[in-house]
């Protein structure tokens, strides 16, 4: 359909030349005179009034006051009825004076403001008086254009069969050149229909306004409406065209999308849109006379600043404005013929007359095309954008992909180190119940310790207060072996408070860690027996019989003395406090298997198996109790495993109630030497 426009729009090239084809041989003389000028005074008028019309047969005076006066002297190649048109059907009041010969003129009226009483003016788009010659008769013509409007005349003398002729061809191209907007106006609501796309609404307006005012500048609207309107004629001829103006800003401004391209020019030009209104008021107060010229320039500044706008958002990358560039050619182009022919700054011409209907019908089409070529581009773009929204979108999945398995390994890792966390965590809870518990178990002991303390250091100490009291007061009045007696009681009560502090700063000692063990080679049979004999004291005061079994006398081991003679001591100790008067006690040292072992065995009373599983905690009393009311501090056998244990042995108990109680302590032998 844009191919058939096209072909459409280079046709309207031919529009011109039909209408101006007739074989005129009139030379045609103009002169430009006030308004109060009569027609006598022009007929009496010297030669050197009159100038000769350009080549082109038109004259233009542009805006002026004056009046404009044609004169020519015309002899028909065709006797009968003669027509005179005038191309420009743009003018107020126009007359035509007729001169036969001697006989007085012929006058006819035309122009749309004439009173319709006085005109005798044809039913016809264009100015045309009718007259009649006789063969061989000449006449002398006078012609008077008045108007307020550019004095633009270009007048066209026919005999009938040439005009009707040329008026035929003239009226088909006006009918293919009103079809082409009608068919242009169709295009764009059936593409605004397809696509949605404002830019064609504006189009249509643009179109409809258009068209409007190119019939109404070709006269077709005096001919078919108007004839008995002068007022409306006049009044079109600004609204139209002020209109047109503000339609062709406001597609400018959407077509280049001036809102996002350039915000600046958008303000400037949706200011423009309502500047472009201007004429309206002017005319309601000044008329056509200063509505149009003000139009003319109007149309002139703000075609360009569309111009400019195209120019700067191409500039910017926006491709469609180079077809809104290319459609605004011909349009702004015919429009600068036809301003610059009004103020007659350009030489009068066809152009000069009807370029800017030929501009206005080429740039109707080449708008068609820019819209059509905007709407490719922008589809272009758009599958363009979504090819790389689909491309994006596929990187993207890619991209969440990775960060899916990424994810899903760092939540692996997290989980495996929460995992990690809350088995310390456990770990430490764990620990700090073990910890809290020991604690609990030490502050229970630490309170069994001080009342183990202060109870058990509490007798003996009395004991030595009283017995030094005793032996002060009394020390006159005793013999030597009473008195040493006394002393010697003193001497185990202080005996018996050193071994309970003893034992207790042994045990703190062990606990808080800072109870070292020396090791060193000794020689275990003879330290065994020292310690019997230095508890053979006791076992006699008890009537208890202590048996020393050794396997050798020199058995060597390398062990702590001082550890050593704690076990032993205790041991051999507790033997002698659990066991009834007359009794035996077995101790022996034995070598077997790289070990010392030592064994002391009473005949006491024996452990109950439930006991047996508490003989070596701390603070530990059992039900039987010392046969002769010695102390017991419940530590002896809890520094005994200790001492035992840190020496790399064992040590354990074999009883039964009844049958005594045998405790074996088993060393390693180890370097000795």
């Amino acid at each position: 359909m844009l191919r058939h426009l096209v072909t459409l729009a280079l046709l309207l090239c031919c529009i011109l030349p039909q209408a101006s084809r007739a074989d005129d041989q009139a030379i045609w003389r103009f002169a430009e005179t006030p308004p109060s000028q009569s027609f006598e005074q022009i007929e009496r008028a010297p030669a050197e009034l009159w100038q000769t019309l350009p080549e082109t047969g038109i004259a233009n005076l542009g805006f002026t006051r004056n009046t404009l006066w044609l004169r020519t002297d015309y002899t028909p190649a065709e006797a009968g009825k003669q027509i005179l048109e005038l191309l420009n059907p743009q003018h107020d009041r126009v007359v035509l004076y007729i001169l036969r010969d001697d006989a007085p003129p012929e006058i006819r009226y035309g122009g749309f403001k004439q009173p319709p009483a006085r005109k005798a003016l044809s039913s016809y788009h264009n100015q045309i008086f009718e007259f009649d010659l006789e063969p061989g008769q000449s006449a002398t013509l006078f012609l008077n254009v008045d108007t307020v409007r550019p004095v633009l005349v270009w007048p066209r003398l026919y005999s009938v069969s040439e005009f009707f002729r040329t008026s035929s061809s003239e009226r088909i191209w006006l009918g293919i050149y009103c079809g082409l907007f009608i068919t242009l106006c169709l295009y764009s609501l059936m593409a605004w229909a397809t696509t949605r796309d404002s830019n064609y609404i504006d189009y249509f307006y643009f179109l409809s306004l258009m068209g409007l005012l190119q019939t109404q500048m070709l006269g077709l609207w005096h001919e078919l409406f108007l004839q008995n309107a002068p007022f409306m004629m006049d009044l079109l001829s600004t609204v139209l065209p002020t209109l047109a103006l503000a339609t062709l800003c406001r597609f400018a401004r959407n077509f280049l999308n001036l809102a996002d391209q350039s915000p600046a020019l958008h303000t400037l030009v949706t200011r423009c849109i309502w500047a472009s209104l201007l004429p309206l008021p002017v005319y309601a107060i000044g008329g056509s006379e200063a509505s149009i010229p003000l139009l003319d320039v109007v149309s002139v500044l703000f075609s360009g600043l569309t111009i400019a706008a195209g120019i700067h958002v191409l500039r910017n990358g926006y491709r469609p404005a180079r077809y809104y560039l290319l459609a605004q050619i011909p349009l702004v182009g015919g429009g600068l013929l036809y301003v610059g022919g009004n103020f007659g700054i350009l030489a009068p011409s066809p152009l000069t007359m009807f370029g800017f209907q030929l501009g206005a019908g080429l740039g109707a089409v080449m708008i068609a095309l820019a819209l059509a070529g905007k709407l490719r581009a922008l589809q272009k773009d758009q599958l363009q954008a979504n090819h790389d929204r689909l491309v994006a979108e596929q990187q993207l999945i890619e991209v969440l992909k990775e960060s899916e398995a990424r994810l899903e390994w760092r939540v692996q890792e997290r989980t495996r180190q929460l995992e990690e966390a809350l088995d310390l965590q456990r770990q430490q809870h764990d620990t700090l119940e073990s910890t809290n518990r020991r604690l609990k178990v030490l502050h229970e002991e630490r309170g069994a310790f001080l009342q183990i303390a202060a109870h058990d250091l509490k007798n003996p100490t009395a004991a030595i207060i009283s017995y030094s009291d005793l032996l002060r007061e009394r020390w006159g009045a005793w013999d030597e072996e009473k008195k040493l007696r006394r002393i010697g009681n003193i001497r185990s009560m202080a005996q018996l408070t050193f071994d309970i502090i003893r034992n207790l700063l042994d045990i703190d000692a062990i606990e808080s860690g800072h109870y070292v063990l020396r090791p060193a080679p000794l020689n275990v049979s003879q330290i065994l027996r020292s310690v019997c004999d230095d508890y053979r004291e006791r076992c006699d005061a008890k009537d208890l019989r202590l048996q020393l079994t050794l396997c050798s006398d020199n058995l060597m081991l390398r062990i702590d003395r001082t550890a050593l003679l704690q076990i032993l001591d205790n041991l051999i100790s507790n033997a002698i406090k659990y066991s009834p008067h007359g009794r035996n006690i077995h101790v022996s040292l034995e070598e077997e298997s790289g070990h010392a072992l030592f064994q002391i065995r009473d005949e006491g009373p024996g452990i109950s198996e439930e006991e047996q599983g508490k003989l070596f905690r701390k603070f530990t009393r059992l039900s039987a109790r010392p046969t002769g009311g010695e102390h017991s501090t419940g530590l002896g056998l809890s520094i005994v495993k200790y001492m035992t244990e840190a020496s790399g042995g064992q040590v354990g108990c074999i009883s039964r109630l009844g049958e005594g109680a045998t405790f074996f302590v088993s060393l390693p032998r180890g370097q000795t030497a």
